[in-house]
């Protein structure tokens, strides 16, 4: 029969292999391990202890988690909704981690809008409104999309 520091030392090694691929929340991480059949007061031990050695950072996924997400073009709201729901990520730290890379909102939705619509103009409110709705399931406020829909149509 196997000892709770195997088990202890197995987890610890699978946190490793899981933060060499990217960084995940401590959310992930307990999801993840508690997957696998381990005891959840061991792997909230084991997952407690590499953030007190540095190995994981809600912080440190929080910046990469928005970098990535801002390079794949999604507006604000989606990726705090992402973060916090999914991810189990703080709100503070996601919204902390996008102001610090300092997005302009504006310009990201602009630059949305075109590469789907083009500099085609809304054809009637119908149209303008299914931008309007791609643009928001893509996580852009009204704001930035009712400026990016109405830059093209200045054009």
């Amino acid at each position: 029969m196997k000892s709770s520091h195997d088990d202890e030392q197995v987890l610890r090694e699978k946190c490793f292999k899981l933060l060499t691929k990217r960084e995940h929340s401590r959310f992930e991480l307990i999801y993840k391990l508690s997957q696998r059949g381990f005891e959840r007061p061991l792997v909230e031990q084991v997952v407690d202890r590499m953030q007190e050695e540095g190995w994981q950072s809600d912080e440190r996924f929080a910046q990469s988690f928005a970098r990535e997400k801002v390079m794949q073009r999604q507006g604000r709201t989606k990726i705090v909704a992402q973060a916090t729901q999914q991810r189990g990520v703080d709100k503070a730290l996601i919204e902390q981690a996008l102001q610090r890379l300092e997005v302009d909102w504006f310009e990201l939705c602009q630059q949305v809008y075109q590469s789907k619509f083009g500099s085609t103009q809304p054809s009637d409110r119908k149209d303008w409104a299914k931008r309007a709705r791609f643009l928001m399931q893509r996580g852009f406020s009204q704001e930035h999309i009712k400026f990016a829909i109405q830059a093209h149509d200045d054009d």
